[in-house]
């Protein structure tokens, strides 16, 4: 085989596999910890659940707690993982939502974790399966605001979901891809370099496995497209040095979306890196801010769509 066929073929597989059938991080259960543990000196408890996916998978969740409740109804964020991770990823947030009085709601997605499924999507259908989680959040006694955090596929599937729903009150949107084609693009010539025409063709063949094997046309993903239909305050994260999904995606989407926004980025770390304290304490800032009144209203301003803004680089832990 020419050095130049094997090029291709290995772009094809490495390419259809990242976008819809990534390593699954099967878990062992007791990853999770245990069901009962403390904090800052109060107890929390966790809550398994099993969800129905919109396509009728098992989705394996849990609802992280205080034991003692402070008030009748608590806000809860919904974290919503990468492509290639699970409701592990989640926990690594209890130490920036807990302290204010903030729960967490985690998941397996489909074709993720120990969920049922054998392919993910990248937001198409995990954006009906947070609706799913949402109806089930608000039957649930003692169910505050709600928010989404979303990393990686996890923001673009909120960004892809939220304006279709007001009772999502806040989002942070940690390295979202503002269009699949152009990611695909860029991934392919950043591990294949190879003519665009040769691309181009990976690309068409790409598309039909996808359809064939998950039912969609993966090419039509465009969360950038939903992003000026946003009304709730967002928070955006993007590590600058940013080596899978580029930091310009985070940017662009940023500068149409139309709610209440702010972009910090960090020059520390990439994609799957450990986001630095200072940021971190802004977000639990930031769902605190919008999450914890009951009766929480906030403008938009108009003019904030295209508004100017200079990145907060963040260099400390």
């Amino acid at each position: 085989m020419e050095k130049g066929e094997t090029k291709i073929k290995l772009g094809y597989e490495i390419l259809w596999k990242f976008i819809i059938r990534p390593p699954r991080d099967d878990y062992p259960l007791n990853y999770l910890g245990p069901s009962q543990f403390k904090y800052n000196s109060k107890t929390y408890i966790r809550r398994d659940f099993i969800l129905i996916s919109h396509q009728g998978y098992k989705m394996p969740s849990s609802l992280i707690e205080p034991l003692s409740r402070p008030c009748k109804k608590m806000p809860v964020v919904i974290y919503l993982h990468g492509n290639a991770s699970s409701r592990l990823e989640g926990l690594n947030t209890l130490s920036t939502l807990l302290p204010h009085n903030i729960n967490l709601f985690i998941v397996d997605l489909p074709g993720c974790g120990h969920s049922e499924g054998d392919y993910i999507s990248l937001g198409y259908y995990e954006s009906y399966d947070v609706g799913i989680i949402v109806d089930f959040l608000e039957n649930l006694p003692g169910t505050g605001n709600i928010g989404i955090w979303g990393r990686s596929m996890g923001a673009s599937t909120g960004l892809i979901y939220a304006h279709r729903d007001k009772r999502i009150k806040a989002l942070c949107l940690d390295s979202p891809f503002a269009n699949f084609c152009r990611l695909a693009r860029e991934l392919t010539k950043q591990y294949i370099n190879l003519p665009d025409f040769i691309i181009n063709g990976i690309l068409k063949i790409i598309g039909g496995t996808i359809k064939e094997k998950n039912g969609i046309d993966i090419f039509r993903l465009n969360p950038i497209e939903e992003a000026e239909n946003a009304f709730q305050p967002a928070i955006f994260v993007h590590a600058i040095n940013d080596k899978l999904i580029n930091l310009q995606h985070a940017i662009d989407i940023f500068n149409i979306y139309g709610g209440e926004k702010s972009l910090k980025c960090s020059e520390i770390g990439g994609h799957n890196s450990k986001r630095p304290k200072r940021i971190t304490q802004e977000i639990g800032n930031f769902f605190e801010k919008y999450l914890q009144n009951n009766n929480n209203e906030f403008d938009i301003n108009e003019n904030n769509k295209l508004k100017e803004y200079k990145i907060n680089y963040v260099n400390d832990l």
